[in-house]
């Protein structure tokens, strides 16, 4: 609670220091967050805490993971569970609280169901990231109850390019021997678009500074295809996607097990303008995946097989406006087919559908107020075989306001309520052991559905030679679903069972069971950008963020797993064809935790990167090199189920190159 208190007034402090009016007016470009409906995709206008990464940014952040690449991004950080296996965790929540998206529809694969499944998309095909900080449940449902995070990768084009446009991109990172090459290739002639883009991407074991993390090397590759037919009336659009991986698990109890994953999706996507007179645009979204991986062991013998068969569509409808309000009325629909079968068993093969309907209208009240106010209903059945369904109804409702004070201040309140049905993992888990995670879960058919009662406070400055962001945020959950390490002889740890779930001798999983709880989350993020120096020919910044989230049971212990706070400060220099940037995080320890549960020290990571542009304009060359941890430090990542298995990459040099012609 200390902790908190200073951050909070630390937070004011520079918010007081930070309005003072800026030397210059540097107006941020209009940017779209495509994870919005049509027409209401003016960041400016947002009133919810939404960052948006892109260009130079974008490239320099880019890992082998989503999880990794966003995870200095303030309320970001990562559960990574290997160099291939990382999700996104947002203010503390996870898992299937944190749904992960290419192009507004999910990522159709796994990566939900265990924390050893790897997201099946790569962030080097992004062009940009959209991070939504609180539930985004009004426009994705269920799964997006604690953020989103939606990957533009732009396979169908909404646009002719006026030529061909071509790239080609290969690194190598020292500490992995990871060797990542990747192609992409666009075009069109008449209203004929195309998309064209290969990976792979392949790295042993990795070094850290306790020694080399055994059995955490990948090796993927992935291959997607776009066309679209553009006109004035709209676009019609379709893609298909390939990707397959091998990727170990790091430091595993017993034997050498490894992921062998392949998944085919097919996704189509339009837009019609003005169809009719009230109708200002329809726009539709489709996607069927098939994905399958199997856990082996140890290379001749497989384990066990995960399927999962999904299909999603969203439809929206723009309206013309009423009165003061625009805004999108649209359904989303889909349905899975899960199953997690073999030796470790532990979830029964089940078909979960969803059907949503939901409204989101904003105006300007007046001229520096703008006003948002959403709803959305979803029906979820999960019916798993040999066993009774599992129906809910969740609701969720949210309004926003976003105030212009003036001298490039803005203040944004947001107020939610947002429902959660349990996941099928969640309700069905049991079956058998995991080896990956060394636990065996156990679900709970009985399970309620979650209900949050959020609101978000933000004051920043946007403009001008100084720019800063402070948000403020709780979040009451009732009835919240976190997996909690059971007791059953009151010895003060974890009890270990065999793959029966029996307590012998030789037992070498974690009892852990889905339980539930009220539960309460509050915290702050802040971020701040000062120019130093600007010139005709060059620029400094200085880069400041911080973020902290507490999170415990309503009047009980701590929640496990929590991102603990983080202080970060950075140098961005530019002259000419040269950029380099200097970036100090510290990872602060984390003490509060959870029953049965250890805490994790605090570290210092040190990274520096730099570029040099040998050729400019239509046709460039970029020559490239980061280094990551140049301090060497041994971290855990206090989010991860194996920290001390899997602790962070040592020193490590990347060095490659970019190429567009």
């Amino acid at each position: 609670m200390k902790l908190f208190r200073r951050l909070f007034f630390a937070a004011g402090a520079l918010g007081l220091l930070f309005s003072t009016p800026a030397g210059a007016d540097e107006r941020l470009e209009e940017i779209e967050v495509k994870a919005r409906p049509i027409g209401l995709q003016s960041l400016e206008h947002i009133s919810q805490p939404v960052t948006v990464i892109r260009d130079e940014e974008l490239k320099e952040r880019q890992s082998s993971t989503i999880g990794e690449t966003l995870e200095n991004i303030p309320g970001v950080t990562t559960n990574r569970f290997s160099p291939l296996a990382s999700r996104p965790v947002i203010r503390g929540l996870a898992g299937s609280r944190v749904q992960v998206l290419e192009n507004g529809l999910g990522a159709l694969d796994v990566s939900t169901l265990s924390v050893d499944h790897a997201v099946t998309i790569d962030p080097l095909r992004a062009q940009q990231i959209e991070i939504f900080r609180g539930p985004a449940t009004l426009l994705y449902g269920s799964e997006a109850s604690g953020g989103l995070v939606n990957v533009v990768t732009n396979r169908i084009l909404e646009y002719v390019p006026e030529a061909f446009e071509a790239g080609a991109y290969y690194s190598f990172n020292s500490n992995s021997a990871e060797k990542v090459y990747a192609l992409q290739a666009r075009g069109g002639q008449g209203n004929l678009t195309f998309s064209l883009d290969g990976l792979k991407r392949s790295a042993n074991d990795y070094d850290a500074k306790g020694g080399r993390v055994m059995n955490s090397f990948y090796d993927v590759k992935n291959f997607n295809l776009g066309t679209s037919l553009v006109d004035d009336w709209g676009f019609l659009g379709f893609a298909y996607s390939r990707f397959a991986s091998i990727h170990g698990v790091p430091n595993p109890p017993r034997e050498l097990p490894f992921i062998d994953a392949k998944q085919d999706r097919f996704d189509v996507a339009g837009q019609f303008n003005g169809p009719f007179g009230a109708i200002e645009a329809i726009s539709f979204q489709g996607a069927y995946n098939d994905y399958g991986h199997t856990e082996f062991e140890e290379v001749g013998h497989p384990g066990t097989v995960f399927k999962n068969e999904q299909y999603e569509g969203r439809i929206e409808v723009q309206h013309a406006p009423l009165g003061a309000f625009m805004g999108v009325i649209g359904a989303q629909f889909g349905h899975r087919t899960v199953s997690a079968l073999g030796e470790e068993a532990f979830l029964p093969r089940t078909r979960t559908g969803t059907v949503a309907l939901f409204v989101l209208e904003e105006a300007d009240l007046a001229e520096a107020l703008h006003f948002e106010i959403g709803g959305r209903y979803e029906r979820q059945k999960s019916d798993p075989e040999g066993g009774a369904a599992v129906s809910n109804s969740v609701y969720s409702l949210s309004s926003g306001l976003k105030w212009e004070l003036g001298e490039a201040l803005a203040l944004g309140l947001n107020i939610g309520r947002s429902q959660r049905a349990p996941a099928a993992e969640e309700l069905f888990s049991g079956i058998g052991p995991h080896v990956a995670t060394g636990t065996f879960e156990i679900g709970q058919r009985g399970l309620k559905v979650e209900t949050a009662n959020s609101i978000d406070l933000s004051l920043g400055r946007e403009e001008g030679v100084l720019q800063w962001q402070v948000n403020l945020f709780a979040n009451y959950i009732d009835d919240f679903i976190f997996l909690q390490g059971l007791d059953r002889n009151n010895d003060g740890m974890v009890d270990k069972v065999d793959d029966k779930g029996m307590m012998t001798a030789d037992a070498e999983f974690l009892l852990v069971q889905y339980q539930q709880a009220d539960a309460i989350f509050y915290g702050l993020e802040a971020a701040a950008s000062l120019n130093l120096h600007a010139s005709d020919h060059s620029r400094l910044d200085l880069n400041l963020f911080g973020d902290y989230v507490r999170a415990k049971q309503k009047n009980g212990p701590n929640l496990p797993r929590i991102s603990p706070a983080r202080i970060g400060v950075g140098l961005d220099y530019r002259q000419g064809r040269f950029m380099a940037g200097l970036d100090l995080t510290r990872v602060l320890a984390q003490n509060d935790t959870g029953p049965l549960e250890t805490p994790t020290k605090g570290d210092t990571q040190l990274s520096l990167s730099a570029d040099y542009a040998l050729l400019e304009g239509e046709r460039n060359l970029k020559l490239f090199v980061k280094a990551r941890n140049l301090l060497n430090e041994a971290g855990e990542l206090h989010t991860s189920f194996i920290k001390e298995r899997a602790p962070v990459m040592g020193r490590a040099f990347i060095v490659g190159f970019e190429a567009a012609f």
